[in-house]
Order: structure tokens, then sequence, then C-alpha cells
């Protein structure tokens, strides 16, 4: 039994600031603002400086003998996650230790009490929890070695406030609402997906815990960071795959996609016709059947004749694969996008600078409206295999980071730069190129490597924070076999261009190869495409007529005015659809920070 894909919150007082009133009430807000990422349950214990708050989705096990917050002999941990080796874990600890449920939260809290901060060597799985000793009067957060699951917080020299969304700990009326102007001009000069500090959010005083550590506050407030894992560095070896990498590669790759099949509900798949997805879902269906769900565009529930090439390739795997194994749903969405879209989709932790962001939200909707709770997606192989390869911006500002003075390097914070900016904002311009270079120069390895490892710092990070806010606002859990760990340490510490096809220009040449004998010949030669837009013009319009509408509105705003520059009346038709998108993203962002305050 296992409750996964959850919501915690907490507060602690620390022994200077005593006083618990409130904080129950604090905690109760903060739970129910979570309530969409466990709509099967809640839970709250207090004790003396500590108040701990849990909703579950449950995914494993449907009953209640898990209920969280959990306690064990002094400890009392509240978990979001999933631990894919738990069943290993207990039968480890289980000649000591007589289990009172069958939850993998418990495999977690009783490994801690076993061997405490070692622990998490232990852990094959995402997560992120809060774990209140009473015997030392310490509370640790932690969080998963990649950062799949998300867990914010805000330390003062009184307490300490977490919860697993920035919204929700905003909830407590323990944190100011104040936007950080530092964030939000770094995230529009370089782009999220570029931000090196991926502990600071756009809210003022509130922060990540850092994927791979844990993070303990003591009695007296004091905060001590540990981080547990680091990407390893390569070891020199052969740069053209052997028979013996293609089978080692297959093997991890297997059974990352095997494990996060455990559920005792159905696991679905995205399936968008790439490489990345038809390998989970080729993989997946050779355990059983499997719902996979394709994005398409048209209108009145039917696909456009043109412009759907990533449901032809879908077609094309169900049919290559054995009859009755896939379950092929079909989710049509039209172009254009309305206000509570927008709204929707606005994540208080960092920039909504996305538009495809609409798109990704209403394919987790899918799932949800099918009745299923766990998706499988194809998120971080291009990461942390090379499949950017041969992309035309990859090529011209990414491959040659690892050379400080070359033009292409420093050019690469630019080819991210939002448009329309105000000035206020490109007078950080050369501040914030210096910090991107300067965080650049530490990373290690050649040139290709360097990159791959800038791309986990900083766009993975992005994009696993986005897929979990999305997935969690319906209430369904996205898993990423792709990160599985050992994945990804066999991927850095071995030589990136072991994954470079050098004669075609392209990436994931090893991934390619362990899957000749799983997929079609014409899944394994299609070039790497990126998340569609949908229907541009359409999608044009749309913005247009809201910023047209609000463009009151949106003048009104200081935030809006301070970041950026509104276009006159008569030439917002003709604004790019980025520009469009920030004005509203960033409107409504700042509309739900005002509401919260």
């Amino acid at each position: 039994m296992t409750y996964s894909g959850c919501g915690i919150s907490g507060v602690r007082r620390f022994a200077g600031s005593p006083d618990q009133r409130g904080d129950a009430a604090a905690v109760h807000r903060m739970t129910r603002a979570l309530a969409h990422r466990g709509p099967n349950g809640e839970g709250f214990a207090q004790g003396e400086g500590v108040t701990l708050g849990h909703r579950r989705l449950s995914v494993v096990g449907l009953g209640d003998q898990g209920a969280q917050p959990m306690t064990r002999d002094g400890v009392t941990i509240v978990y979001n996650g999933e631990l894919y080796n738990h069943r290993a874990l207990r039968t480890e600890l289980g000649s000591s230790i007589a289990f009172r449920s069958a939850t993998d939260t418990e495999v977690v809290l009783q490994a801690w009490r076993r061997w405490g901060l070692a622990a998490l060597d232990r852990f094959d799985g995402m997560f992120a929890f809060a774990v209140w000793d009473e015997r030392d009067r310490a509370l640790w957060l932690v969080r998963d070695r990649l950062g799949v699951k998300p867990l914010y917080y805000h330390h003062d020299v009184r307490r300490l406030v977490f919860a697993s969304e920035v919204e929700a700990l905003l909830h407590s009326g323990l944190v100011a609402a104040e936007p950080d102007l530092d964030v939000f001009r770094r995230q529009l000069l370089c782009s999220s997906t570029l931000d090196w500090e991926v502990e600071r959010t756009l809210v003022g005083g509130v922060r990540s815990v850092a994927p791979g550590t844990a993070v303990r506050f003591d009695d007296d407030g004091t905060a001590s960071g540990h981080t547990y894992w680091r990407l390893p560095e390569s070891e020199p070896g052969p740069t053209r795959p052997r028979a013996s990498d293609v089978e080692e590669f297959g093997g991890l790759l297997r059974a990352g996609v095997g494990g996060m099949l455990q559920a005792d509900v159905p696991v679905s798949a995205f399936l968008s016709g790439g490489l990345d997805s038809s390998a989970i879902a080729a993989l997946a269906a050779e355990s059983g059947v499997v719902t996979c769900v394709t994005v398409a565009f048209g209108s009145a529930g039917e696909p456009s004749a043109s412009g759907n090439e990533d449901l032809r390739f879908s077609e094309e795997l169900v049919r290559a694969l054995p009859a009755g194994r896939v379950r092929h749903h079909v989710d049509v969405h039209g172009a254009g996008l309305t206000l509570d879209q927008v709204d929707e989709v606005c994540d208080l932790a960092a920039l909504g600078d996305d538009p495809r962001h609409p798109t990704i939200a209403a394919n987790y909707r899918s799932v949800r409206d099918l009745g299923l709770r766990v998706v499988l997606n194809g998120q971080g192989a291009d990461e942390v295999m090379a499949g950017y390869i041969g992309l035309p911006g990859f090529t011209r500002n990414v491959h040659d980071v690892g050379e400080p003075e070359n033009a292409k390097y420093l050019g690469m914070p630019a080819s991210r730069r939002a448009p329309g900016l105000s000035p206020a904002v490109l007078a950080h311009t050369e501040v914030v190129e210096k910090g991107f270079r300067d965080f650049c120069a530490g990373l290690s390895g050649a040139p290709l490597e360097r990159a791959h490892r800038l791309l986990v710092a900083t766009q993975l990070h992005r994009v696993l924070r986005f897929e979990d806010f999305l997935s969690m606002r319906h209430g369904v859990e996205a898993r990423v076999p792709f990160l599985d760990h050992r994945l990804v340490e066999w991927c850095f510490s071995r030589p990136m261009e072991l994954h470079v096809d050098r004669d075609r220009r392209r990436g994931k040449d090893i991934m390619r190869r362990s899957l000749a004998r799983v997929l079609p010949a014409a899944l394994l030669d299609r070039p790497k495409q990126v998340f569609p837009f949908p229907g541009e013009e359409a999608l044009q319009a749309s913005l247009a007529a809201l910023v047209t509408e609000h463009r009151s509105a949106l003048a009104a705003d200081e935030l809006v005015r301070e970041l950026l520059s509104l276009p006159p009346a008569d030439r917002i038709e003709h604004t790019p659809i980025p520009h469009l998108w920030l004005l509203l993203s960033t409107w409504r962002w700042h509309e739900k920070l005002r509401r919260i305050a």
C-alpha cells in the first residue's frame, strides 16, 4: 500500500518562539490548499513545537492503514512520493522491525530510524518528505535526487513553514507574499529554463529544497544542508557504443520502466510518436495492457487533416505492437486560450514563460477524465542522453558552452531572452549574463558534457517543476522512467559522446540501438521534435483578444509595468505569441499573489 502523489505541509516553531497558537489553523489552511494533490484523504498531527499536515492520493493500496502523518517510536513523517524498492527494503528491515502497514511510507520512516541520512542512498524513487524526530528535536526536509517531487519552505528566526506548493505555503498566513524582482529579472533575461539559482522562487523568502538535498532544522533555528547525491564524474572510456554498453543501457531502461509500473491502479503513458514516449509505451506494453494518451489538434473532437504528425507516428507504434496491448486514447485540443486556462497553469514558484503549458495541463486532465491516476512521461531523456544534438539552437548556443570566451557560449542567455522587456529589466542584462557565466565555469567535463550538466542543473529542474505542478492540479501522478537515478548515473559516468551518432548528427544513439528490436524503424529514425504549439494563428488571435480585452488592467498592474512593455492597442494583434503570453501570465501571477495576500 502506497500513498503517493500527495501534498505535505507543516510549521516548526523554534525554541525562542514556542507559542504555537494559530499553527494548527495555518497547517489546516495549507493542507486544504493542497486538496487537488491528494483527493483521497487528509491527516494532521501536532506535538511540542511542530504541526504537520498531509493530503493523500492513493496509488498502491487503497485502504487507510498507512494514514499520515505517521509516527513510530518518536519519529513522525509526512511523505509525498513513490519508493520503487520498498519491498526489498522492507525485507531487509523486517528481521528486527514489526511493520504495522504495507505502505512505502512506513518503509521510509523505519529506514530513516535505522540508518538516518544514510537511508537516502538506499532509496530508489521520487520523493519529498519531512521527518520530525522528537528525540533530538530536529526536523528534516528531504528531496529526491533529481528533484521530481517539489518541496518549498520559508525559514526565519521564529519558525519554519513548508509545503508542497508555494501557493499552499502562502495560505498559512505566516509568510509575506511579495514578488522577488531579482528572480523575475533573471528568468526574463535568460528564461526560467536557464535559471541556475534553483533554490529561489518568484516569492521573496520562499525557497525550494534543492534536488539531492536534505536540510536539518534544529531547535535553535539553525539550518544545515546536506547534499547526499550529485551527478557522477565521467570516467575515460570509449566514445562509440559497444555491444555490452547497449545491453547494459537497455537493461537499466527496462528496469526503470518496470519499476514505475508498480501500482494497484492502472498506469498509463503519454505517447507523442517521438522516440522517448514510444520507448516507454513499448516497454510498458511488454508487461501488459497500457493506456496511451496522444495529443492532436483540431476542432469538434476531430483531429485536423494536417499538422498532426505526432498522431500518425503514434498510430504506427500501436499497429506495430502486439494486438490489444495498447488502449490508444487521442486527446483533441482546440487552439484558442481562455483566461481560465492561463490561471490554471499559473505556478507562483516560477515564471510562466511557455504558452504550451495549457496544452500539457489538458493532457493531464484527459488522463484524469479517463479515470486514471498515474501516467509515465518521457521527460529527461534529452538532458541526459544528448537529445538536442543536431537542433540549430543547441549547436549555436549550448554545444560550445565549455569555452568561456566563445561567442556562442556568451550568447546563450540572449537566445532565450523573453521579448518585450522593460528598460528596468534590460538594465540588469550584464549582471545576469555574468552570473550565468560564473555558474557554468564551475561545471566539470568536456564541452559536450558541461552542456548537459548545465541542462540537468537548470532546464531539467524547471521541466520537472511544471510537470509536477500541472499533473497534480488534476490529481495525477507523473512518473519519469528516464530519470531513474541508476540510468542517469550510467549516462554521466561515461563520455557523453557515447550518445552521439556523428554520421547522422543526432543524440540518443545508444538508446536507439537498445530499442532496435522494440520500435519500428520509422520511429527510431524520426528526428527530434519539440512539444508542439497548438495552431499558431488561432493561438495568436485568442491571446491578442485577451490582451485587448484586459489592456487597462495590464496597464494598471505595477508588476507588469516594472517588467514588461505593453504594445500599443493597434499593434497587439501583430505582437509575437511569447510577448502576449508573458503579459497575461505575469498579470495573472500577480493577481493570484494578491488574492492570497
